[in-house]
């Protein structure tokens, strides 16, 4: 799209575009990996990490709407077997995903500018809310991702009707439904949208003195025509519609189609919303009606050996089921101030989000009223992203920092136009030479630079536990506990019987197998995150001659009064209980949360003086 408007591009040739576009995402690749596993981990991510970990030893998983969808724990179950448990590992798939979604500015390429395309990169990659949650292991960066690649796939495909782009937008698009449930919300984002463009379409055939009905007619038509291309192209690719009248032809090549599409898409859900079913003795019974012990690599075994009815069940729960899930638990919603939620969301836009926002009124606007019109992804971009900013506060359960990505994404489009429009100004300049034009697109671009550069440094890397960063939610550990926690793990190596133990009435289990497998209750295991995880890690990561790191807990402090183990973690306030007992022990105290929420890790000075 290079020639299609009049004023310069500041880069030109598709080759130079694509050379750019692979330096930034290099460059958003290096800033998401940088560092990645020092941060302490959420409560969110410490949860689903560690069911992970339980899945990759037992084999046993089932959809929890709770946490979302299935993508990250079967995924990350893979990467933890390959490269361990760890911080690092767990928030590697989401980083990967995060730093190839400025590539998917390429797929746009034939509807903006290649400068625009450069700067859409620049925006996905380093916005600093878009960078911070890719660098956290949650489903949001993955939706937001999945559903924007395939927003460009088909739109590739209806520019090329090469049928590729139209088969891996629909496996792109149908990945988006296995990160989050919210996908639905994306699905009916882009349908308000495509009636908004539709009137613009109207609109502008009135204005052209062309019919308005007429239109409607043939873009009634066009979606109804699902395969345009001419199937005379296909009479010697296959016997099947050889001999038949073109039209007819036409119309079964699209509904083969059509059929191939649907097909892929529930393929991927399932796949990834079937149960699996691994040697866990306890396994429970409820899956899939009561089937005891399905799952999707047994069921293929069982359809491939003819019998089918396992293979059933296993569909039926993963769709279903899956949806009776996912209604119980979110198909209701309580009724919550908007204004708080709304603060909350704007506060959030202020710290990580300001560049790009004005940024995408400037480009909407100037897109809106350019002499060619508004274009339909810019439009669109600009539609969702106004939708989500006061829609996300509406529904969403807690005031979550994330939520804006679901906003900043689409909202990259018409950023993209206004980055974009800036540096043609500063370049028509030179070529006019106006220096007080190259002065001031120069000193923008610097400041905007300099804006989103500290931003991303502060949020992301100097404070990125701070209770003062606005992208930190609540449930964040505002300590660090990780070297307090590598002197447990050598203790657990060298000491005998029990190594930690957990005291006090939040953090007791009454038997400690209940937290082997989901939900984990009734127990304290919740209010133990995030040292939970970080256990269970260390007991993953240890091989067969590692001796096994032994996890209690208890609410009777007689236990300590002849030979207490090595470690012992309680709440602040509950350690005056057994703290006079412990003769040559050393209290490290955390927040679990980001204030207000004291615990104390007790470790025997005995082994500390031997290390």
């Amino acid at each position: 799209m290079t020639d299609r408007f009049s004023l310069p591009d500041a880069l030109s040739g598709r080759r130079g575009t694509a050379v750019a576009l692979l330096a930034v995402t290099l460059g958003g690749l290096v800033v998401r990996l940088y560092d990645l596993g020092a941060r302490v981990t959420h409560q969110d991510e410490a949860r689903v990490a560690y069911w992970t970990v339980r899945y990759a030893v037992t084999g046993v998983h089932e959809y929890r709407p709770i946490v979302h969808g299935p993508f990250l724990p079967l995924v990350n179950s893979k990467v933890f077997a390959a490269l361990g448990a760890n911080d690092f590992t767990m928030r590697l798939s989401t980083a990967l995903i995060g730093a190839c979604l400025p590539l998917s500015a390429w797929l746009f390429r034939d509807r903006l500018r290649d400068s625009e395309v450069v700067a859409l990169a620049v925006v996905l990659a380093f916005n600093p809310i878009l960078l911070y949650y890719s660098r956290f292991m949650r489903s949001d960066v993955p939706l937001a991702a999945f559903t924007f690649i395939a927003l460009g796939l088909f739109v590739r495909w209806y520019d090329t009707r090469k049928h590729r782009y139209l088969f891996a937008a629909t496996a792109s698009y149908a990945l988006s439904y296995t990160t989050k449930e919210n996908a639905l919300v994306y699905a009916l984002c882009l349908l308000g949208a495509a009636v908004l463009l539709l009137d613009h379409r109207l609109f502008l055939a009135r204005v052209r003195n062309r019919n308005p009905y007429g239109e409607l007619r043939r873009y009634a038509a066009a979606a109804l025509t699902f395969d345009p291309v001419s199937a005379r192209r296909r009479d010697d690719r296959g016997r099947l519609l050889a001999g038949l009248p073109d039209a007819v032809r036409a119309r079964k090549t699209k509904l083969l189609l059509s059929l191939a599409v649907v097909a892929e898409f529930f393929a991927v859900v399932v796949f990834f919303y079937a149960p699996r079913k691994g040697s866990y003795p306890d396994y429970p019974t409820h899956i899939a009606g009561g089937t005891e012990g399905i799952g999707l690599y047994w069921s293929l075994e069982e359809l491939a050996a003819g019998r089918p009815g396992m293979f059933v069940a296993v569909v039926e729960d993963a769709l279903l089921v899956s949806w009776r899930k996912f209604q119980h638990q979110w198909g209701t919603s309580e009724d919550h101030e908007f204004l708080y939620y709304w603060n909350d969301y704007v506060s959030t836009m202020e710290d990580g989000a300001v560049v790009l926002l004005a940024l995408a009124v400037v480009g909407f606007v100037a897109d809106r009223y350019s002499s060619r019109g508004p274009r339909d992804v810019v439009a669109l971009g600009g539609y969702i992203g106004a939708v989500s900013v006061f829609g996300y506060p509406i529904i969403t359960d807690i005031p979550a920092p994330w939520a804006t990505i679901h906003a900043l994404v689409p909202l990259a489009l018409p950023a993209a136009v206004g980055l974009a429009l800036i540096g043609r100004w500063g370049v028509d300049a030179y070529a006019d030479g106006d220096g007080v034009g190259v002065s001031a697109a120069v000193i923008l671009l610097l400041l905007l630079t300099a804006q989103v550069g500290g931003a991303v440094m502060e949020t992301n890397y100097r404070n990125p536990t701070d209770p003062d960063n606005e992208l930190v939610q609540y449930a964040q550990s505002s300590s660090d506990l990780k070297p307090t926690l590598n002197t447990v793990y050598e203790i657990s190596r060298e000491n005998e019987g029990v190594d930690v133990m957990w005291y006090g009435s939040e953090f007791n289990a009454r038997n400690e197998s209940i937290n082997d497998q989901p939900p984990a209750r009734p127990s304290g295991w919740f209010d133990r995150l995030p040292v939970a995880w970080y256990l269970e890690a260390e007991q993953y990561n240890r091989d067969e001659t590692d001796a096994e790191l032994v996890v209690e807990s208890t609410t009777n402090a007689s236990q300590f009064d002849e030979d207490p183990p090595p470690v012992i973690i309680s709440l602040r306030n509950d350690a005056g209980a057994y703290e006079r007992k412990l003769d040559g022990y050393r209290a490290h105290q955390f927040q679990r949360y980001l204030h207000s929420s004291p615990f104390v890790i007790f470790i025997d000075e005995a082994y500390l003086d031997e290390e």
